[in-house]
């Protein structure tokens, strides 16, 4: 994965994980599982890959494989977003 595209997507979607956590933390006075905040990202990831007809990776032609890798990038991305958000958290 390029560096590019993981610095992107994280400058696009750290503010979202941000709010996911403020949230669910304001609501129920804990941070959110790992199933949980999965759950609750799930639709910002879907539209932020896009519709498949749409997505464009370079150097890949099949649909199913350009819409696998931007998956895989972007809950890469919330995966480590998550990490930090726990960090950051617990130490408060």
């Amino acid at each position: 994965m390029d560096g590019s595209d993981v610095d992107g997507i994280k400058r696009d979607i750290s503010l979202t994980v941000n709010n996911i956590f403020d949230s669910y933390e304001k609501v129920n006075y804990c941070l959110p599982t790992m199933e949980e905040l999965r759950a609750l990202f799930s639709d910002h990831a879907e539209s932020y890959i896009g519709p498949m007809n749409k997505l464009s990776v370079e150097g890949i032609t099949n649909l199913f494989d350009k819409q696998q890798s931007r998956e895989q990038k972007i809950w890469q991305v919330a995966n480590e977003l998550e990490a930090e958000q726990r960090g950051l958290r617990s130490q408060q």
